[in-house]
């Protein structure tokens, strides 16, 4: 019988290098000032999130924060990537359908209710809530992955020949447009009642569907 002391010791150990821990560490102290201004966002609105404020929240100094977002824009594109992530989480809560008009309305219920669970959100990604902030390629990426659940949808619908229009980004851009407008102006107080703004929206959404699927006679 061997002795376990004369058999070979085998260390299955990841062991990290200085550089991976402190990468790591960075990586998880961006995280948690992301989501203390994705609560101030939340709690109290985009014209609250500063860096002053934040690092309040934090318990830490403002030069912390520029050191992780260099300004207010490099945090403001953060939290448009989260609310992009919550965007696409609203979206992949959607049973799909078969029935790709009723698919379609089941989404765009799934965009009111995000607009309405996640107002300040919205306001950042589509509303110029913070008018420093520019979407620019990566931030524009993050939006399309956002939609990919309509985008899928609209294509496949296309596909069937269910809809006349070849291009699905511009029927989900024309979607797109036409429910923002009704979620902005409600947002921004030009329409005051809820109610009617949800009529307003439903109603935009049936006439979408009878713009773009085709029906028999």
């Amino acid at each position: 019988m061997n002795n376990p002391s004369d058999m070979p010791f085998t260390d299955n150990r990841t062991v990290k290098t200085y550089q991976e821990t402190r990468l790591q560490h960075t990586e998880n102290l961006r995280q948690n000032v992301v989501e203390a201004a994705a609560s101030i966002l939340q709690e109290h609105g985009p014209e609250a999130v500063t860096v002053r404020r934040v690092a309040e929240k934090m318990e830490c100094s403002t030069k912390i924060i520029y050191n992780l977002f260099n300004n207010k824009e490099g945090l403001a594109k953060q939290l448009f990537l989260e609310g992009c992530k919550l965007l696409a989480k609203s979206f992949d809560s959607v049973p799909k359908q078969a029935d790709l008009e009723k698919y379609l309305r089941d989404l765009s219920e799934a965009y009111w209710s995000f607009g309405q669970s996640y107002t300040s959100y919205y306001m950042l990604m589509f509303g110029g809530a913070f008018s420093e902030f520019k979407p620019e390629e990566e931030s524009l990426k993050a939006t399309i992955t956002a939609l990919q659940q309509v985008i899928n949808m609209i294509a496949e619908a296309i596909e069937l020949e269910l809809i006349a229009e070849k291009d699905p980004i511009l029927v989900v851009h024309v979607v797109w447009a036409s429910l923002h407008g009704v979620i902005h102006l409600y947002l921004g107080g030009h329409i005051q009642s809820e109610a009617m703004a949800k009529i307003l929206y439903d109603r935009t959404v049936s006439n979408l569907i009878q713009t773009f699927f085709r029906h028999a006679s």
